[in-house]
């Protein structure tokens, strides 16, 4: 599904998704990491309410946030591991 937020970027992030605000200095908590809580595309103050560990939340636009993606993912690391494991018996 294609929705875009009131400044027609297009939405990306999905509700969960970690999440890093970028170093301006018209962002507050700038390089924090959060978690997308909500998003509401048509709000005045931003499409993103980010909540952060100590419980603070905020609303970002698009442009403030960086995806934070994990390399792999717990099947990846673990099949990782085991063909290390598995390498270190070669002859």
């Amino acid at each position: 599904m294609n929705m875009l937020d009131k400044n027609g970027i297009q939405i990306d992030l999905r509700s969960g998704n970690h999440v890093r605000i970028r170093r301006s200095w018209r962002t507050p908590l700038g390089g924090r990491l959060g978690i997308v809580s909500t998003i509401e595309p048509n709000d005045p103050h931003g499409t993103y309410l980010i909540q952060f560990e100590d419980g603070l939340q905020f609303r970002y636009e698009r442009q403030e946030l960086e995806l934070m993606v994990d390399p792999y993912t717990f099947p990846e690391r673990v099949v990782r591991a085991l063909l290390r494991f598995a390498r270190s018996f070669r002859v």
